[in-house]
């Protein structure tokens, strides 16, 4: 029971923290308004030049924007975004490796939390200064309010997937046949090695000299002593 007050105590303390906090502006802002009776608040109207004349925070997340020359189709954006608003496939180009042939955003769902920027490993996304969405006005495109905004490449035609897929197997192929050229040229290069290695390394063979055993010629007798 007592745990269960203080945890009610502590919630009620961060709450008014909270409001004093928030309270604090609205005085300084009421402050602001009555002192300046020039300040007044002027409609925008959704135009990428009103946008860009706008004063903004360095840490402001307007608009996602994608480099998609550096995409590599990992989907890591897609993986971290809390609400899904990608749309992403890929198809493998000549070298056999992904392009974004469909990279589109749905700014209406967007919610700008800037997870996909975090965990992009490339660098391509990124959050512009620009706000183009106060108005709906789709009509000279320069307003991004709820339109999917759209970054791939395209996808190959069949006439032009059939030239990618065949000078992918075309580049496979000769990688092949280099890679066996490489390993034939290896073996023939140990081969020889190995060859010449008992030739240069055995030690060279020296004749002993053959030493003939010589007779001792016999001792002459030695003569009798004298007798007395």
């Amino acid at each position: 029971m007592i745990r269960f007050m203080n945890e009610i105590f502590d919630g009620m303390k961060t709450f008014m923290s909270g409001m004093k906090v928030t309270g604090g502006y609205l005085v300084d802002s009421n402050k602001a308004s009555t002192q300046d009776e020039t300040t007044v608040t002027v409609q925008y109207d959704g135009t990428v030049a009103l946008a860009k004349d706008v004063k903004l925070a360095d840490r402001f997340r307007g608009h996602l924007h994608n480099d998609i020359e550096r995409c590599i189709v990992c989907k890591a954006c897609a993986n971290a975004c809390p609400i899904d608003c990608f749309w992403i496939d890929g198809e493998k180009n000549e070298a056999n490796k992904l392009r974004p042939s469909r990279f589109d955003i749905d700014l209406l769902k967007c919610m700008y939390c800037g997870l996909c920027v975090f965990a992009c490993p490339t660098g391509c996304l990124t959050m512009t200064k620009e706000w183009w969405g106060s108005t709906f006005n789709s009509a000279d495109g320069t307003n991004l309010h709820g339109q999917l905004k759209q970054f791939g490449v395209g996808y190959f035609t069949p006439e032009k997937k059939e030239q990618v897929e065949r000078k992918r197997f075309e580049l496979a192929e000769a990688k092949k046949k280099a890679a066996a050229a490489a390993a034939a040229a290896k073996a023939a290069a140990t081969a020889k090695a190995a060859a010449a290695a008992p030739a240069a390394g055995a030690a060279p063979v020296v004749a002993k000299p053959v030493v003939a055993a010589v007779a001792k010629a016999p001792e002459a007798p030695k003569p009798d002593a004298p007798s007395a």
